[in-house]
C-alpha cells in the first residue's frame, strides 16, 4: 500500500476558498482568510493573552502578521498583538505539557494554512513537516515558513505521498482544517496517519463541547467525524481553551 494523492486531494469549501485567498493577497492573515479574528469580545481576548502571558513561547511574534493583513487587538499583558499568535501560544502550550514530548520527536502538522503554528512550533521538535491538499495554501505556506523559519519543511501533497513512509513521524496535527472538510475527506486522511503508523495525534476543533457544535463539517446537516477518531483513537485529554474555548485534545494509535 502506498499514499494516493487523488484520495487525499478532496477540497470541499476550499474548492472555492482558495479564489477568495488568493484575491486577497498578499493579505492572506487578513480577516477572515485563514483566520476569523474579530468574533471574541474584548474581554475575552484580554483574558486569554493574561493566561499566555504565564508561559509565552517566542514573544517577537506577537504582531508578525499584521505585515500580511493580520488584526492587532489590544490587551493588557501586552499591548496590541494577533490572533493567531495567541492561538499559537495555547496550542504549543497544552501540546508541550500534555504530549510525551522530548526534542527528537518529529512532527507531520495536515492542513497548515500559512503556516503560523509551524514556524514557532518548528524549535521544539527535530523535525516539522506541513502538507495540505490547497495548492494556494502550499505555496504561502512555503513562502512564510521559507523566511521566518527555514527548518520548516513544506511539501506538495504529490511529493508527501510519494516520499512518506511508516514510521517516519511520532505526531501528527491538526489545527480546525479537518472541520473545513467532508467527513469522507477526513477518513482518508485518517487513514493515511494510520498507514503511517503516526502513534500520537493533536487536534483542535471548530465548535464547543457543552454545545455539541464541536467536531462537525461544514457539509449539509453538519455531521460530525468524532467518530472516525475514536475508531482508530483512544482520547488522551480533551480540554476547551483559548479563544471561543474549543477542543484542544491529544490521541493515542489504537
Amino acid at each position: 500500500m502506498s499514499l494516493d494523492p487523488k484520495a487525499l486531494s478532496g477540497l470541499h469549501m476550499w474548492e472555492d476558498w482558495q479564489k477568495t485567498v488568493e484575491a486577497a493577497l498578499p493579505n492572506f492573515a487578513a480577516n477572515p482568510i485563514y483566520v476569523e479574528q474579530l468574533s471574541p469580545s474584548d474581554k475575552e481576548f484580554d483574558r486569554v493573552a493574561k493566561e499566555v502571558s504565564e508561559h509565552v513561547i517566542h514573544y517577537e511574534a506577537r504582531l508578525r502578521d499584521v505585515e500580511f493583513g493580520g488584526v492587532a487587538r489590544d490587551t493588557t499583558a501586552f499591548g496590541p498583538v494577533t490572533r493567531m499568535w495567541l492561538d499559537a501560544n495555547i496550542e504549543l502550550d497544552f501540546l508541550l505539557t500534555h504530549f510525551p514530548f522530548s526534542s527528537d520527536k518529529k512532527v507531520l502538522e495536515v492542513g497548515a494554512g500559512y503556516g503560523r503554528l509551524a514556524v514557532i512550533g518548528r524549535a521544539f521538535f527535530a523535525r516539522w513537516a506541513c502538507v495540505d491538499a490547497v495548492p494556494i495554501s502550499t505555496k504561502i505556506c512555503r513562502e512564510y515558513c521559507g523566511r521566518f523559519n527555514p527548518k520548516v519543511e513544506v511539501a506538495s501533497l504529490d511529493d508527501f505521498c510519494a516520499l512518506a513512509e511508516p514510521g517516519m513521524f511520532d505526531l501528527a496535527v491538526n489545527i480546525h482544517s479537518w472541520n473545513e472538510c467532508s467527513v469522507e475527506q477526513v477518513k482518508q486522511w485518517l487513514d493515511a496517519l494510520v498507514f503511517l503508523k503516526i502513534p500520537y495525534l493533536f487536534t483542535v476543533s471548530h465548535g464547543q463541547l457543552k454545545t455539541d457544535s464541536a467536531y462537525k463539517t461544514q457539509e449539509p446537516g453538519q455531521p460530525s467525524f468524532r467518530h472516525l477518531l475514536t475508531e482508530r483513537y483512544d482520547l488522551i485529554v480533551e480540554e476547551s481553551i483559548g479563544l471561543g474555548s474549543h477542543p484542544h485534545a491529544i490521541w493515542k494509535l489504537k
